[in-house]
Formats: structure tokens, C-alpha cells, sequence
């Protein structure tokens, strides 16, 4: 905790030490959102609760994958299963992991072939990275199925200016060695970014080594290429796509608990995720139109698992017709058309589809350069649980002269059932247990929250706090002799807050505190997240903005978890902790750079779930060279 102590007097000292200087003038950057609004939009005029994280911000933290950039946000809590490549999950405010919506660039990128369709960060690295909008709350109304949480939307980056070309090395800790290259930049009228990227590491044990009989190391390997095309084809019509490809190969162990280790157990895993588009502006920009059309892939290999080998293969179809219209200059209407198909196949055998068909409407009113309002609803038809309806309101007041802004939310959302909760088979277990269940329901959820961010010395200093709840209802769940039924409810509110400063002489830093309670149907906290939560980064740049170094702080509260060693499976507690992280970079040159980190500074042991291993103290370091 004497890292959180400094931390916490650096927030209250350096308002204080800038009241008595003159500070120097912050130059005011307008950030323009998409995801909140699927428009445009600037981020002060959000109604929603939402938080950017930029290109720069992915860089001065240094990790290789987007997972460890979430850990610290808002209202968000990070858990992998075992060592790098894990099944890693991600849960917002509280709800479940499948209950937020991951997209890479407009594209949903949840996986059909797993038991809930949600989306597994573990192979998923930082490469071609423009920036990530989180947005809290439901979100279903603009789209739809799995974003009862909230969405989170990683957007890569735009070729702009003289094409530039980059290339570096990274080794460190647990034999691990990366190797990156890429370029972006502006040819006449066309755009490109690109990136590739390998990484290859030994690991650590997947299961907890500190438990009897762990000990054997558990390594991944991956491959990432990205790629982003876009062409100026005349002044009011644009095109281009989006590629990503992702292969890792990670060893795994049998579970958390005591005598999990299994030698050569491991999972092969391929995504490929595609999203051509073309956009049109007629009548000087008022009315736009976007049609695009995404396809995902995800391959999942197991080899010698205890219990044999096993496959699956889950894709999805998406097309989008989208009209943005300037009804009046405080009017924006936003209209949509929305056709979703995923399949999925495994050697269970199970094969099977659905389709979902939408059509959505959002108007935004800006009034007086003070009231920013969104109102939306949303018609979804799934191909067997019928129609379904959701709604959402937003407001945002901005008292310019004071920096203040006011904001609030109310939405419904919905979570469709996955394929393998309605088609999942029957398996033989001292008889035939029922699985799949095609008369499932939805999941149906009702969330708000209102809040406050303030500006003070000229926007040196923001501040803000919100809160929140959400109700989720027909939760699904498996019931042994049953298969998936609708059963459970499910409920969570709290406190999101944080505290910015700067930059201010080279100086900035952040902390966030999130206060989730949970409960489910039987009055218990739902597994895996904590009550308190806080994060923190301060960054420091030097030499002319050539040097940069900064520390990064976890503290993560006590959570409950399940122990799968017994039979029925006990609630654990999981003790809390603290994580510490150190990185640094250099412009030795203006063709070459080197950079650094340390994890785990403190050597912390840990657990973010029951019996899986954590990372202890590791360092890594990298040479990158620009041309």
C-alpha cells in the first residue's frame, strides 16, 4: 500500500504546487468518439459514461497485449486463467464476461464456437492500435445482442502523412523474445497501416505453482498481422477494409488446483477478422451513408487433453446499411439496417446457425451550446426467440464557464442465447444429460447511471464520479438433468471516480477507483469481482519529450471464487493485491528508440483465479529503429 500512499499525495501536492506558479498553458485537444454514438462526435458532448484510451497511452504503459492495458480502467476487472495465452475474460461493471461487447473496428469479434459467444482476449496484442473506446452501461439499442455491460471497441489506427516504416526486437523475463515491424502513412489517394508482430515465450505454470505438483512451464506463442486500407475514390465517396489475423499456440494445464500439471496438453487458435466498407456524403455532407460488410473466424484446436482430442469452429457473417442525416443543424437522426449470422461446428458433433435481423434509430439534439441529448430504440428479430425491443436516453449538460459537466443514462439491452446454449448436445455421463435448450429466452437487462467531471485550473486538473446499477433478468444457466434453462436474476451497482493531472511540466498521472457490490439470486457476490478496486499511472517526459518513464499501480480487492478440486465445488476467497509496473523508453535518435519494463515490481504472489499461476517479478527491454 505505500505505493498507492506516494500516489495519492502526488494527486493532492501538485494542484496545491501549481496554484503557487504559474502553470504552463495546456493545449486543448477536442477528442472525437464514435462508439457511444455510432457517429462522430466529440467526447464532451457524451451522455454515456466512457473512457478513451489512446495510441500514447497504450505506448507509455509498454505491455504487448490489449488485456493488460484494461487492467486499472474504469469499472472493468481482468481475469485470465493461467499463463500468457490463457482463456482470458473481461467483466464491466460487474456483469458477466459474455455480457460485454468487443469489436475491432466496428466488427463484432465475439467467438460463436464458445459456450456463451463471448470473447477471448488472450491472443490479442497491442499491434496497429489507434485507440480503445470503452463505453459503460447497455448498449443493445445501437448493437444489440451482448452488450448489456457495455462495449468495448478497439479501433486501429488511419495511415496519415509521409509513409514511415518501423521495425524491433523485445526479450526478457521467462525466455520470452518479440520480433515487430510495420509502416503507415498516405500514398495520392489511399491510406494504409500495417503491422506484424511474433512473440514466443516459455511461461510460467498455467496451474498455480505454489500448489503441490505445478511445476512444469506452460509457454504461447503468436502471431498477429493487421492491416487498414482506406482510399479517398472522389470527394464524396470513400472505401476501404480492415484485416486482422491471429494464430497463438498456448500450453495449457488441466485446471487450477493441486497435480494439474499435463505435459504437452495445449490449444491451437487461428482469428481472422475482415470488414470491408464504403461511405458516401451527398448534399455537402448532410447526408451520409455507410454500408459494410464483416465476416469473423475462429479455430480452436485441443491436443492431448487428458480427456482426448477436440476442434471447434465458430463464424459470423455481419452487413450494416447506415444513414447519418442533418435534419437541422441541432438535429442529427442516425438510421440503421443490421443482418447477423453466426455458425459454429465442433467435433462434439454439433453443427449448427442463427441469424439475427435489425433495424435501429438514434436522434441527437444538441440545443444552445449546453443540452446534448440521444434518444434510440431498436427492433431485433433472432431466428428463434422471435422479436425483441430495447430503448436508450442519454443527456450531458456541459456550464462551460465553471468546467462542468453533468451526465445520465438509461438503457435496456439483451444478450441472445448462444448457439450452444440452444443447440448444444446431449452427453453420456452414467446416462444422457440434456444440454442445449431451443425454447430459451433472452436475457433482458435495465441499467442507468448519473454523474459529474469538473475542471478546474484551466483543465490541469478533472476529476469525476459516477454512479451506477444494472438489473439482468432470465440470466441462463446449466441445471444438471435440465441442460440451459432461464433461471437466475442478477444485479450490481457502485462508484466509478477518478482524479487527472496534467501534463504539467512534462508530468501526468490518473487514478481510478471503482466500487462494485454484486448479488445473485441467492443473496451471494457473483464470482471472480472485487468490491474495491484502484488504479493508477504517473508518466513523466523528459529531454524535450525524447524520454519517458512511468509507474503503474494495481490494487485489487478480495473477490470469491470457485475450488473445482472437491466435489461439489466450494467457495474460495482470493486474497487481495497490489501490482506494481515500471516502464521507460528513449529517442537516442530520431531513427531509434529504446524501451523497458519491469512487472510485478514488488514480486507479489497472486491469484486472479482460484489455482491458476500469475506472473512474478519480470523485466523486458527492446530496441525499436524508425526509417
Amino acid at each position: 500500500m505505500r505505493w498507492l500512499i506516494l500516489i495519492l499525495v502526488f494527486f493532492l501536492v501538485a494542484p496545491v504546487a501549481v496554484c503557487g506558479e504559474e502553470a504552463e498553458e495546456a493545449v486543448e485537444i477536442e477528442e472525437v468518439v464514435v462508439t457511444a454514438t455510432r457517429v462522430p462526435t466529440l467526447e464532451e458532448e457524451v451522455g454515456s459514461s466512457m473512457t478513451v484510451i489512446t495510441e500514447e497511452e497504450i505506448k507509455a504503459k509498454g505491455y504487448t497485449t490489449v488485456y493488460e492495458v484494461l487492467k486499472g480502467e474504469l469499472g472493468i476487472d481482468v481475469v485470465s486463467t493461467g499463463g500468457p495465452g490463457a482463456q482470458t475474460s473481461v467483466f464491466l461493471r460487474g456483469m458477466e464476461s459474455y455480457h460485454t461487447l468487443v469489436m475491432i473496428d466496428g466488427l463484432r469479434v465475439g467467438d460463436p464456437s464458445l459456450m456463451q459467444r463471448q470473447f477471448n482476449f488472450a491472443n490479442l496484442t497491442v499491434d496497429d492500435i489507434e485507440r480503445i473506446e470503452i463505453v459503460r452501461g447497455p448498449q443493445s439499442v445501437l448493437y444489440g445482442a451482448d452488450a448489456i455491460g457495455g462495449v468495448i471497441h478497439i479501433i486501429t489506427k488511419r495511415g496519415r502523412g509521409k509513409p514511415s516504416f518501423y521495425a524491433g526486437l523485445e526479450g526478457g523475463s521467462y525466455h520470452t523474445f518479440r520480433q515487430f515491424a510495420g509502416g503507415s502513412g498516405e500514398v495520392k489517394d489511399m491510406s494504409f497501416s500495417l503491422a506484424l508482430s511474433h512473440i514466443k515465450t516459455d511461461g510460467f505454470s498455467a496451474a498455480d505453482e505454489d500448489l503441490p505438483g505445478n511445476k512444469e512451464d506452460d509457454g504461447w506463442e503468436n502471431t498477429t498481422f493487421s492491416c487498414r486500407l482506406d482510399f479517398d475514390i472522389a470527394p464524396w465517396i470513400t472505401a476501404g477494409t480492415s484485416l486482422r489475423f491471429q494464430r497463438g499456440d498456448t500450453e495449457l494445464d488441466s485446471g487450477g488446483g493441486p497435480y494439474c500439471d499435463v505435459e504437452d496438453y495445449h490449444v491451437e487458435h487461428d482469428q481472422f477478422f475482415a470488414r470491408p466498407y464504403v461511405e458516401t456524403a451527398l448534399f455537402e455532407g448532410k447526408w451520409r451513408q455507410k454500408v459494410a460488410f464483416g465476416v469473423g473466424s475462429h479455430k480452436r484446436h485441443y491436443e492431448d487433453a487428458p480427456w482426448g482430442d477436440s476442434s471447434y469452429e465458430g463464424k459470423s457473417y455481419q452487413f450494416l446499411w447506415q444513414h447519418d442525416i442533418k435534419v437541422h443543424r441541432t438535429n442529427e437522426l442516425v438510421l440503421g439496417l443490421e443482418y447477423q449470422q453466426e455458425e459454429m461446428e465442433s467435433s462434439s458433433p454439433m453443427e449448427e446457425s442463427a441469424w439475427t435481423l435489425s433495424l435501429f434509430a438514434e436522434d441527437k439534439i444538441a440545443l444552445w451550446d449546453l443540452s446534448y441529448t440521444t434518444m434510440g430504440v431498436r427492433w431485433d428479430r433472432h431466428k428463434e426467440f422471435g422479436d425483441h425491443t430495447t430503448f436508450r436516453l442519454t443527456q450531458a449538460f456541459l456550464i462551460r464557464k465553471t468546467g462542468t459537466k453533468l451526465r445520465g443514462s438509461v438503457g435496456t439491452g439483451f444478450r441472445a442465447p448462444s448457439l450452444y446454449e440452444l443447440y448444444g448436445p446431449p452427453f453420456w455421463f452414467w446416462g444422457w444429460w440434456p444440454v442445449g435448450n431451443p425454447e430459451l429466452d433472452p436475457e433482458e437487462s435495465i441499467g442507468w447511471d448519473v454523474g459529474v467531471e469538473q475542471e478546474v485550473f484551466g483543465g490541469l486538473l478533472k476529476a469525476g464520479v459516477t454512479y451506477f446499477e444494472n438489473e439482468v433478468e432470465d440470466l441462463i444457466d446449466y441445471v444438471s438433468g435440465k441442460g440451459y434453462v432461464n433461471i437466475e436474476e442478477a444485479e450490481s451497482w457502485g462508484i466509478e471516480a477518478f482524479l487527472e493531472v496534467g501534463p504539467w511540466r512534462g508530468l501526468s498521472g490518473r487514478i481510478t477507483y471503482t466500487y462494485t457490490d454484486t448479488e445473485d439470486d441467492q443473496g451471494r457476490r457473483l464470482l471472480r469481482r472485487p468490491l474495491n478496486k484502484v488504479g493508477a499511472s504517473l508518466s513523466y517526459r523528459f529531454l524535450e519529450e525524447r524520454g519517458r518513464v512511468g509507474v503503474h499501480l494495481l490494487w485489487v480487492d478480495e473477490r470469491e471464487d470457485l475450488d473445482w478440486s472437491v466435489w461439489p465445488a466450494r467457495r474460495v476467497e482470493l486474497d487481495d493485491y497490489t501490482r506494481v509496473d515500471l516502464s521507460a523508453s528513449l529517442k537516442v535518435h530520431r531513427n531509434l528508440e529504446v524501451f523497458a519494463r519491469v512487472e510485478n515490481l514488488l514480486d507479489e504472489d497472486y491469484e486472479e483465479a482460484y489455482g491458476y499461476g500469475t506472473p512474478g517479478f519480470s523485466a523486458y527491454g527492446g530496441v525499436k529503429v524508425v526509417f
